[in-house]
């Protein structure tokens, strides 16, 4: 069991009024910061932060510190005053242009996050795209997304399209423009952005968040790590996610941002981002940060960062040693586990946690957050007792697009408040004893192999701490002769024919027999998602074409 705190109490509490209400469970006595750097001075962002378009915000850093960096990125930067005057020219050439949503193809960086809040300026709806994505799937996002128009550095995807385009270099190179008037602003809780999932499941979906869910998540990040202009954070991400949107947002506390995609330029990069950022805030998916852990030179690289943040995956507890030897002493982890659709739960981690042998817990949900966990037949689970979990917000996103339109999809309106939203997020979970949410996997990832329940996070963990593995994943098949598990590792320099027979004697050693894959391959990379998570679809589809290998 973790060490006793204030959290146990509450949870308690928070427990009993579940039991006896409708299941859901809250936290609303613990503050954002709870076990984070509540002795570190800054500005909250809090509710007035959220009741405020996002331009309003702007304009108040503007006000406060022109010439401050704002954001930065791709061989370009911009401070609060040039970020406010990119606004005014891209909304004022969004003035004349086709309604219908406002497809953004930009890298990240400073015209990307101009591009969003020009969108907002002109009353008008995003739609995020990433230009590192092969053409042929932003073609099939613009369509799923019933794009009028793009904003982009070149018009090729959107002449493929069919679609009118314009050119944002040249736009920002341009004479200046003014502000649009407060009254043209596109309303707090009108559809403002449309974000597509990682596609861990087939298709994308269109997820269509507004202006205030995406204020409530960068209000997350700034009150749980005290964000202020003391702060420069580098965020190893795309722009178009729903992390990348949130972080975007949270330079609007006065904090400079660097954005840097993290296949650009590989973890040589990635060190040259962290060492000229000088960064005190990262954030980062647990498996690249395994991977930069590693690196011999990464120390020095991080010896600003006071903080952490974790998402796209759960962090196994065996990385965490590997972490903090690698970080500077004090330096804060942050769990945050989300989806595109709903917010979720929140955890600074700490030396002593003990609540699961194999990873991190979730932990708590955030404010105006409810989260419940259920069992196949949708009663709630006991603590203790796996089940899928299920999260209730009221800045959860609005909903889907599709045709053209907002349809509920999976986000259904609660029955007692149709502005708050429940989500279904497909992930098993369980409680332990102290209250904190744990987050085991997909639901769609667990399997049973001769009546036997397999958690692939398990066989991971042994692979991962063979010598030499780098990072290890494990899948589930199904066939003929029923499921089977297949095992993927990622170890540079090792040849297949020395390192997957040894691998073998490990898993045998430590795992009964049903655990153990039935096929290992040795890859160079495990295939990610934007969002950092594990892309189980290409591992898959490539273990379907290859043979054997162990």
């Amino acid at each position: 069991m973790s060490r006793a705190g204030p959290h146990q109490a509450i949870m308690a509490r928070a427990l009993a009024r579940a039991a006896s209400g409708d299941g859901w469970i809250e936290a609303p006595d613990l503050p954002l910061d709870y076990r984070g750097p509540v002795e570190l001075p800054f500005e909250p962002f809090g509710e007035a932060g959220m009741a405020r378009p996002a331009l309003a915000s702007l304009r108040l850093q503007v006000a406060l510190r022109p010439n401050a960096p704002a954001i930065s990125g791709g061989g370009a930067d911009l401070d609060f005053a040039g970020l406010w005057q990119a606004t005014a020219q891209l909304a004022q050439a969004l003035r004349d242009a086709p309604q219908g949503p406002v497809a953004v193809l930009l890298p990240g960086g400073p015209s990307c996050l101009a591009a969003l809040l020009g969108c907002w300026a002109a009353g008008r709806m995003a739609l995020l795209l990433d230009p590192s994505f092969p053409p042929a799937r932003n073609l099939a996002l613009l369509a799923a997304g019933s794009a009028a128009l793009v904003l982009a550095e070149a018009g090729e995807v959107a002449a493929e399209a069919g679609l009118p385009w314009l050119p944002v270099p040249a736009i920002l190179g341009g004479p200046p423009a003014p502000m649009p008037s407060e009254a043209a602003w596109l309303a707090l809780d009108a559809p403002a952005c449309i974000l597509f999932t990682s596609g861990s499941t087939g298709l994308p979906k269109a997820i269509v968040h507004s202006q205030a869910s995406l204020l409530y998540r960068a209000r997350n990040l700034v009150d749980q790590l005290h964000l202020s202009a003391r702060d420069r954070v580098l965020l190893l991400a795309g722009p178009a996610s729903i992390t990348g949107a949130g972080l975007m947002l949270a330079t609007l506390s006065g904090c400079a941002l660097r954005l840097l995609l993290p296949g650009a330029g590989g973890y040589r990069a990635v060190l040259a981002a962290l060492r000229q950022a000088s960064a005190s805030v990262l954030w980062a998916a647990p498996s690249l940060l395994r991977s930069l852990a590693r690196l011999p030179a990464v120390a020095p690289a991080l010896a600003t960062v006071r903080a952490v943040l974790l998402a796209g995956e759960a962090l196994p507890l065996a990385d965490l040693p590997t972490l903090r030897a690698c970080l500077p002493e004090g330096c804060l982890l942050l769990g945050n586990y989300a989806s595109t659709e709903a917010p979720g739960l929140v955890w600074f981690a700490r030396p002593g946690d003990a609540q699961d042998p194999l990873r991190v817990p979730a932990g708590l949900p955030r404010p105006h957050t409810a989260a419940m966990i259920v069992d196949a037949a949708g009663r709630p689970c006991q603590p203790g007792e796996a089940g899928e979990l299920l999260l209730r917000s009221r800045y959860a996103a609005l909903g889907e697009w599709q045709d053209g339109r907002l349809v509920p999809g999976r986000l259904q309106p609660d029955p007692l408040d149709p502005a708050v939203k429940i989500y279904r997020t497909g992930d098993l979970a369980r409680l332990a004893p102290d209250g904190v949410f744990l987050v085991l996997g997909r639901l769609d990832r667990m399997v049973k192999l001769n009546a036997q329940r397999v958690e692939p996070a398990e066989v991971e963990a042994v692979l991962r701490a063979a010598p030499g593995v780098q990072d290890a994943a494990v899948v589930a098949v199904t066939g003929p002769a029923g499921a089977a598990l297949r095992g993927f590792v990622v170890a540079p320099g090792q040849r297949a024919e020395d390192l997957l027979p040894a691998l073998r004697q490990r898993l045998a050693a430590a795992l009964p027999a049903a655990f153990r894959p039935a096929r290992l391959h040795l890859l160079p990379a495990l295939p990610r998602l934007p969002g950092g998570k594990l892309d189980e679809a290409a591992l898959l589809a490539w273990e379907g074409t290859a043979a054997g290998e162990g």
